[in-house]
């Protein structure tokens, strides 16, 4: 009855967790398409005030305690991720002015292309010729996807890979954080030093580009920017709850769920005409990603694997190497 009542209050944090999620993206395409607030800089900002507020009430509550970093580590390490980050979310949302949210969540599955190419550019992925054949099914997938879209839109679309490209570096910058330094982040403790430098890094050229435009606006809907703002912040504490729950595994198969889900829900909600060969398109990039991301964890075995054999011929102790860092930058992908 104990297993049963925990796995039951697990599937309960998850559903909250996707439905937490799937709320704020059409909230979102909501305010930026049709409530006519197109200021993305504006409302990413306000997201990550919030997340910042949020992170640093539970932190000094004692609820979780964020690891000390003196003033050069959150410069070089800290000040790159959140500047992407920012940039990052802002790119999406200006890209979700002009095109849906199926296409862009179909355009997502390409961020392990990205990944994986910028990675390797800078020494810290592995090349291999099956990942990258793996790469380009996957980069197929989203070309059929974004050729069958029916409201294609260039600069929405060129908007977005820009995004994605930065998210894909940003998802690179903290594989290198986490492998290379003894310093333990989870979702809260690393919003907690993230969240306030990218409301810097955004509320920069909101004042520069948006601030004339947007503060009227944001003068008439100043109670769905505080409540998608709120649910922003909350969709953090239900990943980190969803992290702490379950698994790396676990999160990203109900990660996939939930892109679909978006994808299902968004269509009847925005009108979004889907064509027939999309559905194909993305379903190839999904399967892809899945296959990418089992070959990663087959490639660091069989490198651990060699390294250990190498060790006990020469009689030396084993060192963690290429094998046993790709095997950490896996379980954080």
């Amino acid at each position: 009855m104990g297993e049963l009542a925990q796995n039951v209050r697990v599937g309960i944090i998850i559903l909250m967790w996707m439905v937490i999620s799937i709320s704020l993206i059409m909230y979102n395409k909501w305010l930026l398409s049709y409530a006519h607030f197109g200021f993305p800089f504006a409302l990413t900002s306000t997201h990550q005030l919030f997340a910042a507020i949020m992170s640093h009430v539970v932190c000094a509550s004692g609820l979780q305690t964020p690891p000390k970093l003196t003033f050069d580590q959150v410069l070089s390490l800290i000040c790159p991720i959140a500047v992407c980050s920012a940039l990052s979310l802002a790119l999406s949302n200006q890209a979700m002015v002009y095109i849906s949210v199926p296409f862009m969540q179909m355009l997502k599955a390409a961020i392990p292309t990205f990944s994986f190419l910028i990675g390797v550019s800078i020494g810290l992925e592995m090349f291999a010729w099956r990942l990258l054949g793996v790469v380009i099914w996957i980069g197929a997938g989203v070309a059929i996807a974004s050729y069958g879209e029916v409201d294609f839109v260039l600069h929405g679309f060129v908007i977005a890979l820009v995004g994605l490209v930065v998210e894909a570096a940003r998802l690179v910058l903290s594989q290198r954080l986490l492998q290379g330094q003894d310093i333990k982040f989870n979702a809260i403790t690393g919003i907690y030093y993230q969240a306030p430098i990218s409301f810097l890094a955004l509320f920069v050229p909101f004042m520069a580009f948006e601030f004339h435009d947007a503060s009227v606006v944001m003068g008439r809907i100043p109670a769905h920017l505080i409540a998608n703002a709120c649910i922003a912040a909350s969709l953090n504490v239900a990943s980190f709850m969803v992290l702490k729950e379950t698994s790396a595994v676990t999160y990203g198969i109900c990660g996939q769920v939930k892109d679909w889900l978006n994808i299902l829900i968004a269509v009847p909600i925005f009108g979004t005409r889907l064509s027939l060969i999309q559905p194909v398109g993305y379903g190839l990039a999904v399967l892809g990603v899945f296959f990418y991301k089992r070959l990663r964890t087959v490639i660091a075995k069989e490198m651990a694997d060699a390294e250990r054999a190498k060790a006990d011929e020469d009689g030396e102790p084993l060192v963690a190497g290429r094998g046993e860092s790709l095997k950490r930058s896996h379980s954080h992908a």
